[in-house]
């Protein structure tokens, strides 16, 4: 029951006359007008948020496009770079005479054309400009399962390096560090090189573990010994074929490209090499192996050593181990046998894009793959030269250049 307030208590009704006036004026709602305002006030916040939220993700994208550029172009630059540099690496051997013509690169059962092959360590089938292709027609690396023009990018160089791998086969006493306890098994089909100064063989593995004294195939005895009775070392053989290809992944089984269906309809070019080897079925191949995704140009320049054009008494090779000309120059014809035969330096180009395109944007700029100048020396005028571009789409580019030594063969030209 109400309680009985004392006069002048805090619930006395002549205390609270101001807050029954107050009362009145409190808000008990929202009109529609208030409820409009504050709605579209919401929704202006949410629209910023949105825009720094979109801003914030495309950035975010274009720099992991960016991020994934530059890895791809570094990396694929480094695997050319090694490759280069161990070029013409055939263990103890450097005795090879000069080849008198362009192989064929993708041999792969002869062991005699293999080894007469070994006296072009560097071999290049170059482009003209951005619109054609290299042509593989004297050889039989144009097969429909290998470098038919579908597979090769416009604009791209091929180029094959012969190389022996750095570490040999291993068995137990062989006087290397650290020491193995067991021997090593030459693959069955896989391509090996034994070698001595003076003496080569190209051998095939048959699946049998290697001993003291036997050839890859682990039975038959060796004829290329060391001092102490035992077989030379034996190495894997390398022939690496590099090309710019349309797309990373074809479509279907293959490893051709085959159109606007690879790569999930959207084609990548894409920096491969064909690697001489075996397949999973133990067949003697070239296994195609991609390097970087986004690499769209691949142009090479060879230094050719061929001044002084007398053989040295000591090294009995012409030059003294550094490049007089490169070529080829926008002005010159390709590479012959004999430029290769005399390479000790290369100049690599590589282009690359994004692998996916950026909206708004479009590449207008231009990018070198080639001096203009073919002879060095004072007085050489370095112009424009080749360039790619601009190609006017959303992707974006960056080029990278190096120059390398060919180390194997400029040190056998260096006089002592």
């Amino acid at each position: 029951w109400p309680r009985d307030q004392a006069p002048g208590g805090l619930d006395d009704a002549a205390n609270r006359q101001a807050e029954l006036i107050m009362n009145e004026f409190k808000q008990h709602g929202l009109s529609l007008i208030e409820l409009m305002v504050a709605m579209t006030l919401g929704l202006m916040l949410l629209a910023g948020l949105a825009v720094v939220f979109a801003n914030s993700s495309q950035s975010q994208r274009e720099l992991q496009k960016s991020a994934q550029q530059i890895e791809n172009g570094r990396y694929a630059m480094e695997a050319v770079t090694q490759d280069i540099h161990l070029a013409g690496y055939y263990g103890r051997y450097s005795a090879y005479a000069d080849g008198t013509t362009l192989p064929d690169p993708c041999i792969i059962g002869d062991a005699a054309a293999l080894a007469a092959a070994l006296g072009v360590p560097v071999q290049g089938y170059v482009v003209a400009n951005q619109a054609s292709r290299p042509d593989l027609s004297a050889t039989t690396c144009g097969a429909a399962t290998l470098l038919p023009n579908v597979n090769l990018y416009p604009g791209s160089d091929v180029l094959v390096i012969r190389r022996a791998g750095t570490t040999p086969l291993r068995y137990p006493g062989d006087g290397l560090l650290p020491a193995v306890a067991t021997a090593d098994t030459g693959v069955s089909n896989e391509v090996y090189i034994q070698t001595d100064p003076a003496t080569v063989e190209i051998q095939f593995g048959a699946g049998s573990t290697i001993t003291p004294t036997s050839r890859a195939d682990g039975v038959t005895l060796a004829t290329i010994r060391k001092k102490n009775g035992n077989a030379e070392s034996i190495r894997k053989y390398h022939v690496h074929i590099y090309f710019v290809a349309p797309c990373s992944v074809p479509a279907g089984s293959g490893d051709v490209c085959t159109g606007a269906n690879d790569d999930g309809g959207r084609p990548i070019p894409t920096l491969k090499r064909l690697e001489l080897g075996v397949d999973a079925s133990g067949n003697r191949k070239f296994n195609v192996v991609a390097i970087a995704e986004g690499i769209e140009a691949f142009k090479i320049e060879y230094g050719i050593d061929n001044s002084p054009n007398s053989a040295n008494s000591s090294t009995q090779r012409i030059g003294d181990g550094a490049a007089d000309v490169y070529i080829p120059n926008i002005s010159t014809a390709a590479p012959t046998v004999v430029d290769f035969a005399n390479a000790v330096s290369a100049k690599v180009w590589l282009i690359a894009r994004n692998t996916e395109p950026s909206l708004g944007y479009s590449d207008t700029k231009t990018y070198p793959v080639a001096t203009s100048s073919a002879v060095l020396g004072a007085g050489t005028v370095q112009g424009t030269g080749l360039v790619y571009g601009p190609y006017n789409d959303q992707f974006k580019r960056h080029s990278y250049f190096s120059g390398l030594r060919l180390t194997n063969l400029s040190a056998r030209r260096e006089n002592p």
